[in-house]
C-alpha cells in the first residue's frame, strides 16, 4: 500500500508502477469503482494500491507486507494507522516492509507510536532488560538532572529466535516484568491486568475486591496515597531500621519498619516491598544498609492504596497496590 500526499502526487506514483498490477484511489473515486479495486486487492489480483487520504482508517487486508508512506503528518494517530494497515497477521505472512519516505518523525519503535501517552511530563525513555539485554523504549517521567523518576513499562519488548523441533524458527517474548501482579498462591509475575495467573491458572484477586472487603471491616484502614517518606530510624534495642511512611491526603498515615542487617532481612525488604516499588527493577540495587536505602530514595515508588489491619497498638500494613486501575479515585486523581 502507497499513501501519497497529493492526487498529484499519487498519479505521478502510479506513472512509475506497472499499469496491470497497480490501482489508485482518490476521494472522487465512485464507490463502485472504489469497491471493485478494493476486492481486487484483497484477493491479490493487484499489487500496489495508492491512496490519497481515504484507506487509513477502517479498511483490513490482511496480506499487505508493505507499507510506502510518501506523505508527511504531525499526527501521531495517522501515523500508526497508516502503518497498522501492514500489520494485520495473515497465513505465511511472516514480516511487513514499512518504508518512511517522507521523513515523519515518528519512530516505529518509540512508545509514543504503540501507546497513548500517559503524563504530560512523559517522554520516550530507554529502558535496557536485565534478563535479555533488549533496549526497551517506553513513556517515562526523568528530573532536572536526567535521571528516571518514573517509566510506565510494563514488559520487556526483546524477542528470542529459537528453532522448533521441526526445523522452523519460532519467537518467543522476554518474559521479564517491569510491573505485574503478583499470584498469592504460586508467586508467578503476571501481567498488571490479568485475572488468571499464567502459571498455576489460578484466579487472581480483584483489588477492587480487596478495597471493598478493607473498607468494610471496622478494623482496617485504606490510605488513598498521596505521599511517601523513606527515613533512617531505630527500634526498641536501637538497632538501625528504615521507616516508611505513607501519607493519606486527608492526613492520616501509617508505618512501615524493615531492618537490613542479615541477608534474610534484605531479602524481606525486597519482597515486601522492592520488587513492586522500584522504579527501575532493570536497574541493579541491593538494599545493603539503610543509609544506601535511604540515599537512594528517588529510586522507589508510592503505591497507590495501602491497607493496613489493627492490632493492638499500631496499625499492621497488610497490602500495597500499584498500578491501579479501578473504579476508586487514586489520590492523584483529584
Amino acid at each position: 500500500m502507497v499513501f501519497a500526499s497529493t492526487v498529484d502526487h499519487a498519479r505521478e506514483i502510479m506513472g512509475y508502477l506497472p499499469d496491470d498490477e497497480s490501482a489508485l484511489i482518490i476521494g472522487d473515486t465512485p464507490a463502485k469503482e472504489r469497491d471493485r479495486l478494493i476486492a481486487a486487492f484483497k484477493q491479490q489480483q493487484l499489487k500496489f494500491l495508492v491512496n490519497v487520504s481515504v484507506l487509513t482508517t477502517g479498511f483490513d487486508a490482511p496480506h499487505v507486507d508493505l507499507i510506502a508512506i510518501l506523505r508527511p503528518t504531525e499526527s501521531v494517530s495517522l501515523y500508526q494507522q497508516i502503518a497498522g494497515r501492514g500489520l494485520r497477521l495473515a497465513p505465511d505472512k511472516k514480516e511487513c516492509l514499512i518504508i518512511d519516505y517522507a521523513g515523519n518523525r515518528f519512530s516505529l519503535y518509540s512508545p509514543e507510536v504503540g501507546e497513548p501517552k500517559p503524563d504530560s511530563k512523559a517522554v520516550p525513555v530507554t529502558v535496557p532488560c536485565p534478563a535479555c539485554g533488549h533496549d526497551n523504549h517506553f513513556w517515562g517521567v526523568v528530573d532536572g538532572d536526567g535521571d528516571l523518576v518514573e517509566h510506565y513499562g510494563r514488559r520487556c519488548q526483546g524477542f528470542a529466535t529459537f528453532l522448533a523441533d521441526n526445523g522452523s524458527e519460532v519467537k518467543e517474548q522476554c518474559e521479564f516484568r517491569y510491573r505485574f501482579k503478583e499470584c498469592d498462591q504460586c508467586g508467578a509475575e503476571n501481567d498488571i491486568a490479568a485475572r488468571k495467573c499464567h502459571s498455576c491458572q489460578h484466579g487472581l484477586v480483584d483489588p477492587d475486591k480487596k478495597l471493598r472487603e478493607a473498607l468494610n471491616l471496622k478494623n482496617c484502614l485504606v490510605i488513598r496515597c498521596s505521599g511517601m517518606e523513606m527515613n533512617a530510624d531505630k527500634d526498641t534495642q536501637g538497632k538501625q531500621r528504615i521507616r516508611i511512611t505513607y501519607h493519606d491526603e486527608d492526613g492520616a498515615e501509617v508505618n512501615e519498619f524493615f531492618r537490613l542487617d542479615t541477608p534474610s532481612q534484605q531479602g524481606a525488604f525486597y519482597h515486601h516491598f522492592g520488587k513492586h516499588a522500584l522504579i527501575n527493577r532493570a536497574e541493579p540495587f541491593r538494599a545493603s544498609t539503610v543509609d544506601n536505602v535511604i540515599h537512594s530514595r528517588k529510586k522507589f515508588r508510592k503505591p497507590d492504596f495501602v491497607i493496613a489491619q489493627k492490632e493492638k497498638h499500631y496499625w499492621k500494613i497488610i497490602d500495597k497496590l500499584f498500578d491501579y486501575d479501578g473504579k476508586y479515585r487514586k489520590a492523584e486523581a483529584l
